[in-house]
């Protein structure tokens, strides 16, 4: 049993939703579009732009073009954005819509642009990387604003997404750096200027447009781990820093130690505390700030692409007392009688609202932290 990602519909669905002013129309039957919707919508549920064509089963003996040009028609007049992207998944795949044939059909007042997404071609990894490079061909030259980069890898629906890009930020500009561009987490503008950069960071995933970007706008690019705990971001900074020649004013990146002062005898109880983690490209990251910096010990790492069954088992066989993962491994740990720490892509049963609480960066090490404690000292308590 491998670990649910949702296939290649859902990295699709992801990638074209971070453009913040687009309307994602998903050429799907509602069951679909209603499980891309239920995950985005734990991020911000202010920021619904999506629409379907609600294929039935009439679309599925006879075809679903027809529905999808009424969408088509409709969607454009009803969202005043400058970019609709259909996104296509299983059904219309399985029965040979032509997609292309009927957006060439119709005359729309915005950018369209189509990717052919069914689940069962491909991983969520592999649908974003895709989606990524198709949505690249609205991409247009620009002049290079110097110790600029753009930031690739993220998701509007992953947990902290908001927190985190905003200090990652920060520290970027504390250092003379610009951000040009997040990807996927931009305006439509920032997305087709985002050749401006000098250079492209990705962060996890997005490798395949930063190729793109590198062989078609001559844009070089950096892969670098997701930036957690106080030394994992002060490489982050430096390695980038190096690479832009910009150089680094060590006090702006001194970090403050005082608030594990404060919980230096918490800390020093739980050091050597066994864990586990599992998550996408933030679980190796997140799994070395646990280890070199908070001293816990490494029971169980596993990452999304590998067997669940067999994570599971391992856990089970292990001495772990705390789990770091997503809401899937809500079961586990409550079989375990042990706490969940939420830190990675799927989370349906916690919010983010406050975004001056990250998990990334210097302030995220902090939060992280006090997350951890007090999700310890919490746990198990009886009330009543």
């Amino acid at each position: 049993m491998a670990k649910m990602d949702g296939g290649k519909f859902f990295g699709t669905f992801r990638a074209c939703s971070g453009i913040k002013d687009a309307v994602v129309l998903t050429h799907v039957p509602v069951g679909c579009n209603w499980g891309a919707a239920m995950f985005k919508t734990t991020s911000n549920q202010s920021d619904i732009r999506q629409a379907c064509t609600v294929m039935h089963e009439r679309e599925i003996v006879f075809g679903g073009e027809e529905a999808l040009r009424e969408a088509l028609v409709r969607a454009d007049k009803l969202y005043n954005t400058p970019l609709l992207a259909v996104v296509a998944g299983d059904a219309p795949a399985i029965i040979g819509d032509d997609i292309e044939a009927v957006i060439d059909s119709v005359v729309l007042n915005k950018e369209v642009v189509w990717m052919d997404a069914a689940g069962f071609k491909g991983t969520m990894r592999e649908g974003y990387e895709e989606a990524l490079v198709h949505l690249a061909r609205l991409m247009e030259e620009r002049n290079v604003i110097k110790n600029s980069l753009n930031l690739i890898g993220f998701c509007p629906d992953d947990f902290k997404v908001d927190a985190d890009i905003k200090e990652i930020k920060r520290l970027l500009n504390s250092a003379g750096i610009q951000v040009n561009c997040v990807i996927s987490n931009c305006s439509f503008d920032e997305f087709v200027n985002a050749p401006a950069a000098e250079l492209n960071v990705v962060m996890g995933q997005g490798t395949e447009l930063a190729e793109h970007m590198k062989k078609a706008f001559g844009v070089p690019y950096l892969e670098v781990g997701y930036p957690y705990g106080l030394e994992g971001t002060k490489e982050f900074i430096n390695t980038i820093c190096e690479h832009l020649h910009v150089g680094v004013n060590e006090k702006k990146l001194d970090f403050d130690l005082e608030p594990f002062k404060r919980i230096y005898l918490y800390l020093h109880e739980l050091y050597g505390t066994p864990v586990s983690v599992i998550g996408d490209f933030h679980a190796e990251p997140i799994a070395h700030f646990l280890d070199c910096e908070l001293g816990f010990d490494i029971e169980v790492l596993a990452s999304n692409e590998d067997d669940y069954f067999t994570f599971e088992q391992n856990v089970r066989n292990s001495n772990t007392t705390i789990l770091f993962g997503s809401s899937f491994e809500r079961n586990i740990a409550d079989e375990l009688r042990i706490p969940l720490i939420r830190f990675v892509y799927p989370v349906f049963d916690h919010v983010c609202v406050y975004e001056d609480a990250p998990y990334a960066g210097f302030r995220g090490a902090v939060c992280l932290t006090e997350t951890i404690l007090n999700a310890v000292m919490s746990f198990g308590k009886e009330t009543g």
